[in-house]
């Protein structure tokens, strides 16, 4: 696309709303469909709050049919580099509706499908023949005609069918804002030949000729101007239509209702929502008849909110939210910082906030698991929340196959739009299949399906009200309650831990609304622990939660459960050897959740399976056996058997080939068969180290084959296969070197042992384990790993110098050793002996009392507490804070602060630390608080910096010597956008000395000066203080000319702000009474401009007094109201 160059918010935006054009276009049928083909009806009431929705890029997904695949230089199957996303892959209709089984069991009921419409090929640079943009859909040719590479009309109607047997709605991404980019700027013509959309589309009338929108201009504005100007500017050049033209207005609904009408699809998506006036969305959702969610980019949850409600969209995107779930989920920040401040401003929707759609990632942004560095953990716990909280959770294509970016590449800069985009079936660049993305065993497509189930199985979950319960740095609680109807009084209780370890502990008072009553049971329904409800705490009734590192609880009242698993389908056997078997089978879905498999051999059960696939390791050689299957879930319910499969194993065969292999390839992977038999499953298995330096070495059992058939790669899509003709290798042991074959091993092999392991040390040993280390052995060729010997038996095996036993036993005296091993297959003699003696399994120990209580800054209302930890025989836990002898609260460190004080009080606190066995400490000495006078004075204090993301004050008030503890007080988000603010008490005093920082070691202490505030309220952004609150970030120019300058003469800047154009209209000054020029321009903090000023041309433009150039003037804008008072010396033809 012409204008997606730099990885910026603004051609992210492009980028999105080119598809969203591409999207309306393809939607875009004029001439009404005959009443016959118009009879096609959405699922029930088409999209709902019941729904959860399944991501998909068309392109991206699956190759169906490939008779419509592009061809040339429009289509490339390989993702080896960033350029190789922008082409199309071949993902059509006929591929989703051959994977609808994969999505329905996974549990969704609705799938958002990419845009329709026959796209655009290239965009308009080089003559028209520029950038390719066809495989997302958004850059739309025709309105009237279906994407020729996704199918045809019928094969869309027989998609939206197809999934609607089997309870799945289809919700169709429309792009009602914008067409493809066929006019250049703002010409109101089109100057390329055949480069313009289809009749009657190709009306130059039809749409604004503003230019492209300049974000710089508004990005953090939210102004009625600011909506305006969005409104009527083109997007990245994509042209912009006028929803002030009748006749473009209604042929784009048009277009649009066609498709609904024809297909029967149940819901909308509206890309780029935030360029159309929420009333015409309104419009627009009221002509489909059906419910549709728009894109608003953003995270000002009041700027999203006007899109939403009784005169604009059913939903929209929670972008507020993602922002937070990102922060919190994937980067561990607090909780109460993002989610908690997010949640708040839930009011804003005005009741529809179950119609938020929530997510974690999407085709526009870095998949979540890159964010969160490849921790499934993290993933896993990020999903949980989102199908717990209010709204619709949305889940983008693939997520499920714990997959981040292609090769773990991140994109900054805002948007995403190429390693995030990749293909759910991976090719080379022949369109050789190498791998697919479609395996229903990952624990999280299994998880994923257990939430969908949880979410079905529990209204709370769909419809009901949440309500915070607990909002921490590490720890968030709210309830989902049914308030009315059938269900009123089900209630959902959502815990969530985003602490990098450990396990948090807490007392939550349950919400005044619930009506939980005292010895209610509770149960994890992602797990089978439970919570009874408890009297006490400030609402009378409560419960105590135990919540792992990034993990999830969700409690509720079990149901009753009497529905069964459908019944295990396509009974598929894998390898089978004279001695093993293994079987897969498509996965079963339940009302709630499958919990697992039974596996019966001939009708006898020969063992269960958490998930759809299981090997017999005790079968014979020569022998058929029938298997068949039963689902089960939690209840106990069972499915019927499946179909039987007949599995006949080989005669015993001993051949065997050894291959050591020498490419270069850091870890080379063997993919093969024995002649005759069955491949491997790409990329094939990884090849070990050998003893050999250099070489990678590979042992294959061919049963009674003569001959292996292999080729090699690097596992990420590299190839070694003969020119295609692939290795065979006789029986025996071969050396396969940069392409040459020869018999036998090679030279060179080690027979040296590794040293013996020394100073075998225990760390903590608890009645159950024992944690060793030792230094490491040194080898001639390199230590592949130890052996860990209990009582002279062999316990485990490790790569690295430490092992934990967690097989011991209370009370009970062991001996440790361990060996050292190399690739060869040489040990060291065993290390001397170290004795070890478990404790007692019960913990009867309390810790220890804390000491050195002490009081931080008191302030009015805070008292905050640290004291020296405590220590335990096993661990501690956490610690009671008491307050005048009243439990306050917990806390897992060794602070705490109180808020609840009151001014003028004197209080008395003490602290207590317990352990895992319940076991408290004595109290400590108690530490006696008087909290000051409530003082008429105050600062509050607004402060902008774009390097820092979160954002602490440290400052000491005047008349004292005592700063905050470093780093300090976390600033919250403002009102104003970019602006963090704080408001200190500050007694009598009359201001205060303070530092900024970003709580990470970065600080911002005006040179080491720090700064100063008095009394009052003030804006400080880069290192600038202003008084009262802050102003739009802005540049205002005040122009004095020359004397001979002409009576009432245009004045422009002339700017990279503007592509340099010396005459545009936006950037024209104001003449003021005394005949000096101005021009108030919203520009962002951090923006650098070049720029002159001219009277309308260039031969006009300032110059220096003595006739020469001038050079161009440059800034970078500071932030804020930034005001330049300037002079023209001489213009150039005067």
């Amino acid at each position: 696309m012409r204008k997606t160059k730099s990885k910026t918010k603004k051609s992210i935006w492009k980028l999105s709303l080119i598809a969203l054009l591409a999207a309306f276009l393809l939607t875009g049928i004029v001439q009404p469909l005959p009443a016959k083909q118009a009879e096609a009806a959405k699922i029930g009431n088409g999209l709902d709050e019941n729904d959860t929705i399944y991501q998909i890029m068309t392109d991206r997904f699956s190759d169906g049919d490939t008779s419509n695949n592009a061809t040339g230089t429009a289509i490339r199957y390989a993702e080896n580099s960033d350029e190789d996303f922008r082409y199309m892959k071949g993902g059509d209709w006929q591929g989703i509706i051959n994977k609808l089984p994969y999505i329905k069991n996974m549990g969704y009921t609705a799938i958002w499908i990419s845009p329709i419409a026959e796209p655009q090929i290239t965009s308009r640079d080089n003559n028209g023949t520029g950038r390719n943009t066809a495989y997302h859909g958004y850059n739309v040719k025709d309105p009237n005609k279906a994407n020729p590479f996704f199918g045809t009309k019928e094969k869309l109607k027989e998609l939206v069918d197809t999934a609607h047997s089997m309870g799945i709605k289809i919700i169709i991404d429309v792009v009602p804002n914008h067409v493809g980019d066929y006019m250049l700027n703002t010409n109101n013509f089109y100057d390329i030949a055949g480069l313009q959309p289809a009749a009657p589309f190709n009306n130059p009338a039809w749409y604004h000729h503003n230019g492209d929108i300049n974000w710089s201009l508004v990005d953090g504005s939210y102004t009625a101007a600011t909506q305006d100007y969005l409104e009527n500017h083109d997007l990245a050049g994509l042209d912009d239509i006028d929803f002030d033209n009748a006749q473009a207005k209604q042929a784009m609904f048009d277009s649009i209702k066609g498709w609904f009408d024809y297909t029967g699809a149940d819901g909308a998506r509206v890309d780029a929502a935030k360029l159309v006036n929420p009333s015409v969305l309104h419009e627009l959702q009221s002509y489909l008849g059906v419910n549709t969610f728009g894109e608003n980019f953003d995270g000002n949850a009041e700027f999203v909110s006007r899109w939403v409600g009784s005169n604009a969209e059913w939903g929209m995107l929670d972008f507020p939210m993602f922002f937070s779930i990102l922060n919190s989920f994937a980067y561990g920040q607090s909780f109460e910082a993002n989610v908690k401040s997010t949640l708040a401003q839930d009011f804003r929707y005005n009741g529809s906030e179950n119609h938020m759609v929530t997510f974690i990632d999407n085709h526009d942004r870095n998949r979540f698991l890159t964010e969160a560095g490849g921790n499934v953990q993290k993933l896993q716990n990020a999903l949980a929340f989102i199908f717990t909280m209010r709204g619709l959770p949305v889940v983008f294509q693939g997520t499920e196959q714990n997959k981040g970016n292609g090769n773990d590449q991140i994109m900054t800069g805002g948007i995403a739009d190429t390693w995030n985009r990749w293909s759910m079936v991976k090719r080379d660049s022949n369109g050789n299949v190498i791998q697919d993305y479609f395996n229903q065993n990952t624990n999280t497509y299994q998880f994923v399906a257990k939430l969908n189930g949880i979410r079905k199985n529990y209204e709370a979950l769909r419809t009901g009200k949440q309500r915070e319960m607990w909002a921490a740095q590490n720890l968030y609680a709210f309830s989902r309650r049914v308030d009315s109807g059938t269900n009123v009084g089900q209630e959902v209780i959502g815990v969530f831990s985003n602490a990098a370890n450990g396990t948090q502990t807490v007392t939550i008072p349950l919400r005044t609304e619930s009506t939980l009553a005292v010895g209610t049971v509770l149960t994890n329904q992602l797990g089978t622990d439970t919570v009874t409800v408890q009297s006490g705490g400030v609402t009378g009734k409560q419960i105590t939660v135990s919540v792992d590192a990034n993990s999830s609880k969700i409690y509720a009242v079990q149901q009753n459960d009497t529905v069964a698993p459908t019944t295990p389908a396509n009974l598929t056997a894998g390898t089978v050897t004279s001695s093993s078997a293994t079987i897969s089978w498509t996965a079963s879905t339940d009302n709630i959740a499958v919990t697992g498999y039974e596996i019966y051999r001939d009708g006898v059960l020969k063992g269960t399976s958490a998930t759809p696939s299981y090997t017999d390791t005790t079968v014979q050689p020569s022998t058929t056996y029938s298997y068949t299957v039963k689902a089960y879930d939690a209840a106990g319910n069972k499915s019927a058997l499946s179909s039987i499969l007949p599995i006949t194993t080989p005669v015993a065969g001993t051949n065997s080939v050894t291959v050591y292999y020498k490419q270069g390839y850091t870890t080379p992977f063997i993919h093969y068969r024995p002649v005759g038999g069955t491949w491997t499953t790409a990329p094939g298995v990884a090849m070990p180290a050998s003893e050999v330096a250099g070489y990678n070495k590979f042992t294959v059992n061919v049963g009674d084959a003569t001959q292996l058939e292999a080729v090699f790669n690097n596992g990420s899509g590299t190839w070694d296969n003969n020119g295609g003709l692939n290795y065979k290798f006789n029986l025996g042991t071969w050396t396969f070197n940069a392409g040459t074959i020869t018999a036998g091993g090679p030279t060179g092999g080690d027979p040296t042992a590794p040293t013996t392991p020394t100073n075998v040390t225990a760390g903590t040993v608890t009645a159950t384990s024992v944690p060793l280390t030792w230094t490491a052995s040194t080898d001639n060729v390199g230590v592949t790993g130890y052996e860990v010997y209990r009582d002279g038996v062999l316990k485990g095996t490790t790569a690295t110098t430490s092992y934990t036993d967690t097989t011991a036993v209370a009370n009970t005296t062991y001996v440790y050793t361990v060996k050292a091993y190399d690739a060869a297959g040489n040990k060291s003699t065993a290390s001397t002996g170290l004795t070890v003696t478990t404790p007692s399994g019960v913990d009867t120990q309390a810790p220890t009392s804390p000491i050195n209580v002490t009081a931080g800054t008191v302030t009015t209302t805070t008292v905050p507490l640290t004291w020296t930890a405590s220590s335990d025989n096993v661990g501690v836990t956490g610690y009671e804070v008491y307050r005048d002898g009243v439990l306050k609260g917990t806390t897992a460190t060794a602070s705490y602060t109180d808020t609840t004080a009151v001014a003028n009080t004197t209080y008395v606190y003490t602290v207590k630390a317990y352990d895992a066995a319940g076991n408290k400490s004595t109290e400590s000495t108690g530490l006696t608080v008087t909290t000051p006078q409530a003082g008429t004075n105050s600062v509050t204090i607004y402060y902008k910096n774009t390097s820092f993301t979160n954002k602490y004050i440290h400052y000491s008030v005047n008349g004292t010597t005592t700063w905050t503890t470093a780093p300090g007080v976390a600033m919250t988000a403002s009102s104003f956008a970019g602006y963090s603010v704080v408001t200190i008490d500050l007694g009598a005093a009359n201001g205060l000395k303070a530092a900024f920082n970003n709580g990470s070691g970065s600080w911002d202490n005006n040179n080491s000066a720090n700064y100063s505030f008095g009394v009052g309220t003030y804006t400080l952004v880069n290192g600038s203080i202003s008084t009262g609150v802050p102003q739009a970030d802005s540049l205002t120019i005040n122009l004095t000319v020359p004397a001979n300058t002409p009576a009432n003469a245009d004045v422009y800047i002339a700017s990279t702000l503007n592509a340099w154009n010396a005459a545009d209209v936006n950037y024209k000054m104001t003449r003021n009474a005394n005949g000096t020029y101005s021009i108030t321009i919203p520009v962002a903090a951090g923006t650098a401009i070049s720029y002159k000023f001219t009277r309308g041309a260039w031969t006009n433009v300032e110059i220096n007094s003595n006739g020469t150039d001038i050079a161009n003037r440059t800034i970078t804008t500071s932030g804020g109201a930034q005001t330049l008072n300037l002079t023209v010396q001489r213009w150039k033809d005067l």
